[in-house]
């Protein structure tokens, strides 16, 4: 068991380094560690990121709590929560202490704009295989032949509207889900 707890704060510490761009940075991260470990299923991993979004706090530290206890416990979830925020708190502080001197420097600049998209495209990404696992019943990425879930694509519909064209609120959108899920089981 120590080796595991080892094993998830070595792992959420690397999350924390390189989840740049925010909480959502993290899923291509947690993405890659339900294939390598199986720690969780891609359906705990769409559990995780519901359940994550409707509960208070930062997401990303939100989902490495939440699979930190499914993975192995309390303790799992103060070791996943603890290794996700040290390296992006060392950066805070380094980057406080050299803000003003690097504040003009180009290729700081070059690099975050280089930054962005990456980030974003590691979003789209794990976007696309989350709503294809969404709307159809199959389990694993992009196979063949698929079966469509006809009530979770007009949900998706539903629901993406509001929040992409008159920019509801975020919380509201989740809520309508719930409530949408329930009526159409």
């Amino acid at each position: 068991m120590l080796k595991l707890y080892f094993l998830l704060y070595y792992e959420f510490f690397k999350i924390g380094i390189f989840a740049i761009g925010g909480g959502y940075a993290t899923l291509p991260f947690l993405y890659f560690l339900q294939s390598k470990y199986n720690w969780f299923s891609l359906d705990e991993l769409t559990n995780m990121i519901a359940v994550s979004n409707i509960t208070p706090g930062p997401i990303g530290i939100n989902m490495a709590t939440y699979t930190g206890y499914t993975t192995a416990g309390i303790l799992g979830s103060v070791i996943t929560t603890t290794a996700i925020i040290t390296a992006p708190f060392i950066t805070a502080v380094i980057i406080m202490k050299l803000i003003n001197k690097f504040k003009s420097c180009r290729e700081i600049n070059y690099i975050f704009k280089g930054l962005r998209p990456a980030s974003c495209a590691l979003l789209i990404s794990i976007g696309l295989k989350l709503l294809y696992q969404t709307i159809t019943f199959t389990k694993e990425d992009w196979s063949f032949p698929v079966q469509f879930d006809y009530h979770a694509i007009i949900l998706f519909i539903i629901l993406i509207l509001p929040f992409s064209f008159m920019k509801k609120r975020p919380l509201l959108v989740i809520l309508a889900g719930a409530i949408f899920g329930i009526i159409l089981k």
